[in-house]
């Protein structure tokens, strides 16, 4: 399992008539890049908000850190 962040935007009505796009990111444990945009569409929040996918970025190493998934 790889750690990806995903980036999302859309447009809440709720803020400016919707006619800002928003983003925020979303973090899901996925074996490949199409497994982890998969995963993020079928979250509620994604659904919700109508989201779009922006780009997504595996995750390794964070400032000379490496990243070790460990199933809790």
């Amino acid at each position: 399992m790889k750690l990806f962040q995903v980036h999302t935007g859309f447009y809440d009505p709720n803020i400016s008539d919707g006619f800002y796009e928003g983003h925020t990111n979303i973090f899901v444990c996925a074996k490949d890049e199409k497994e982890a945009r998969e995963k993020v569409k079928e979250k509620e929040e994604y659904k919700k908000f109508k989201m779009h996918i922006d780009g997504v970025q595996e995750m390794d190493t964070v400032e000379g850190y490496k990243i070790k998934l460990v199933k809790s």
